[in-house]
């Protein structure tokens, strides 16, 4: 089992925020974050929160920083194509 005593959990650490958007979609929520580091590298933080089968609130972390930034969003810009091209069916009763 790897070792956690050098993990450091980003979304505990306060880092300001430069700006922030809400998505709301069922019962999850995402926030899309702009963080800049100590050093001035800004990045994305993308977080997912949701509540789990137990009642308790769970929350997932993306952090998506500049030199990645392109790759992802072309990645990210060709499966949403792709969608377009072939939709999701919705059944109805």
């Amino acid at each position: 089992m790897p070792s956690t005593k050098n993990t450091v959990n980003m979304t505990e650490i306060n880092i300001p925020t430069l700006a922030t958007k809400k998505l709301s979609a069922g019962s999850r929520t995402y926030f899309i974050d702009l963080k800049e580091t100590k050093k001035g590298d800004k990045y994305l933080q993308v977080t997912e929160s949701r509540r789990g089968k137990d009642g308790k609130n769970m929350r997932s972390s993306l952090f998506l920083f500049q030199d990645r930034a392109r790759e992802f969003q072309e990645g990210l810009d060709e499966m949403v194509s792709h969608r377009k091209l072939n939709p999701i069916k919705v059944s109805t009763p």
